[in-house]
């Protein structure tokens, strides 16, 4: 079992890794529907091998009710990565670092479609909170026999898999990790994490762009106006 197990932690921690390496190298678009697409089937790759692993692996991924207490922990949570998200941006902007990776990325998702970017949003709130948390972190612990290993693992692996972020963006992305992650081992519960992941993605990918796009079209307005 334990072996079986390993495997399924190559895939959810190695996998996603490999994926934005080779993209980055071929210079492949990262946000392409079969790119997108293969990030769902790690994430059924692991689910099955965690069921065929034996034990309550549900229990274990985080695949229970959804109760009050879930839902109030979420939304500390959401509010705690928010708070922090926007104070770590306002402190690296202070101290005048500037990321053009990070801002080219951020455009490049910025003129996608509003449907591009909500398929990209569900899939990183979903495949990656079973790879990262459910799986590196549940099961994780189990392989090796400690849930500070699996944490941290798991919360080092995440980070180095949004490099492609740009090095401004990497101490928002440990942020949020570190506190889903939390969330995780708080609850035991994997629907809190993909609530919060959810939520602050669809925070930036889709509120942000909405709302800068309406400001400019007010501002355009007002110039014209006057």
């Amino acid at each position: 079992m334990v072996a079986m197990l390993s495997v399924g932690l190559a895939v959810s921690l190695g996998g996603p890794l490999l994926i934005v390496v080779a993209t980055k190298m071929l210079s492949l678009n990262s946000f392409s529907t079969p790119g997108r697409l293969v990030y769902w089937l790690l994430a059924a790759a692991t689910l099955v091998i965690a069921a065929y692993g034996g034990g309550s692996w549900l229990g274990h991924i985080g695949i229970k009710p959804f109760g009050w207490f879930d839902l109030a922990s979420t939304v500390v949570a959401i509010i705690a990565m928010l708070v922090g998200a926007i104070a770590l941006q306002i402190l690296v902007t202070k101290l005048g670092f500037k990321d053009k990776e990070g801002s080219k990325l951020q455009q490049k998702i910025y003129s996608l479609s509003v449907q591009r970017r909500l398929f990209i949003v569900v899939t990183a709130a979903v495949a990656e909170e079973i790879l990262y948390r459910g799986y590196a972190i549940g099961m994780g612990q189990d392989v090796w026999g400690s849930l500070t290993i699996a944490f941290v693992v798991s919360l080092v692996v995440f980070v180095a898999a949004h490099f492609t972020h740009g090095a401004k963006a990497l101490a928002t992305v440990f942020w949020i990790s570190l506190v889903m992650s939390f969330l995780f081992v708080y609850t035991g519960n994997l629907f809190t994490c993909i609530i919060a992941h959810f939520t602050i993605d669809a925070f930036g990918t889709l509120f942000a762009p909405w709302a800068a796009a309406r400001h400019r079209a007010q501002a355009a307005l007002s110039a014209s106006e006057g």
